[in-house]
């Protein structure tokens, strides 16, 4: 039986973490496979600048990072 399936609950496997300017890490969403993960973790990089972060509940590591930063020029 897999490690990722309990009776009537199945946990995602990825999830999608900003870091806290203290360090700390704030749980955005979770996603079903890793290509719609890394699709979703660029899309939110290119909206809020930040630090963010992809998380492998199976392996538990971090599996992809994606630092944004505000761009000072202006459209």
């Amino acid at each position: 039986m897999s490690s990722l399936r309990t009776e009537g609950f199945m946990q995602i496997p990825f999830d999608l973490l900003l870091r806290d300017p203290d360090g700390s890490f704030i749980w955005l969403e979770a996603a079903a496979d890793l290509p719609l993960a890394r699709a979703r973790l660029r899309e939110l990089a290119s909206r809020v600048p930040g630090e963010y972060v992809l998380f492998d509940q199976a392996k538990q590591e971090t599996i992809d990072r994606i630092n944004s930063r505000a761009s000072s020029s202006s459209r």
